[in-house]
């Protein structure tokens, strides 16, 4: 598979999910594709890069690509989750409908702690490994630092700030006397749980105002976040793949 043009440049994708058309998705559901390749050589040279700067050296040491994939895997399956079609004040309607511009902020968030908490409930049951929860956590924090330089006001980013801030302030992360941010494994499952009640909560009554009212509170970045993410300023934030063309190969190759 090829890109050329304005496809061959900007932003990287990780992997989508397709269509975004709540009535179809109701009707025939969604594709979801994921590109390991793509995830690997942002995981490398970017992913482990950021963890050795931002979190706590213990927290560091349990970066996983294998969390990574899962990670976007299970954001991925969670945007055909949770509510779509919602009726309000007894219409029939959509969640992107009501919340508007808030939209995508709140719909990122959301596929990003479901597919957190929907890993943690498989762990739990038995359906996937015991030790991934060791390397899931620091890698889904390393993650929220990544998401985040992709603009602070950019729907990934201030989701992601959302995030943070929320686990911040009920004690699943703390930051460091040297400013790294570290994981408490014993809070933050429930941490997760209770986000995503809220998140999902805001999106199945199409509450505006109340999603507002909590980005206002949780998505403005904070001055611990501001001088991790300036910690990073000479890494890239992005990749830029090289795809050889037929005839771009010389004969020395």
């Amino acid at each position: 598979v090829s890109a050329g043009g304005d496809t061959r440049a900007g932003v990287q994708t990780v992997a989508f999910n397709l269509p975004n058309d709540e009535r179809v998705r109701e009707a025939k559901g969604s594709k979801k594709v994921l590109l390991r390749n793509v995830m690997k050589a942002k995981y490398d040279r970017i992913l482990q890069p950021i963890a050795e700067r931002t979190l706590a050296a213990e927290d560091a040491s349990r970066l996983s690509f294998e969390a990574f994939f899962d990670e976007v895997l299970h954001h991925e399956l969670s945007h055909g989750l949770g509510p779509g079609l919602i009726e309000v004040d007894g219409r029939p309607t959509e969640v992107r409908l009501e919340l508007k511009d808030l939209y995508s902020t709140m719909e990122e968030a959301k596929a990003d702690v479901m597919g957190v908490y929907n890993i943690l409930a498989l762990i739990e049951e038995g359906e996937m490994a015991t030790q991934l929860r060791e390397t899931l956590e620091p890698t889904y924090l390393a993650g929220l630092f990544r998401s985040a330089r992709f603009g602070l006001d950019e729907a990934h980013g201030q989701g992601t700030v959302a995030q943070f801030n929320y686990l911040l302030e009920k004690g699943a992360l703390e930051v460091k006397e040297d400013g790294r941010f570290h994981v408490l494994s014993e809070r933050f499952p429930e941490g997760i749980r209770s986000l995503l009640g809220e998140l999902l909560m805001l999106q199945a009554t199409g509450d505006y105002a109340g999603t507002a009212a909590f980005l206002e509170r949780y998505g403005k970045a904070t001055p611990e976040l501001r001088g991790a993410i300036e910690r990073l300023a000479d890494l890239p934030v992005d990749i830029r793949p090289i795809y050889v063309q037929e005839g771009e190969i010389s004969q020395s190759d």
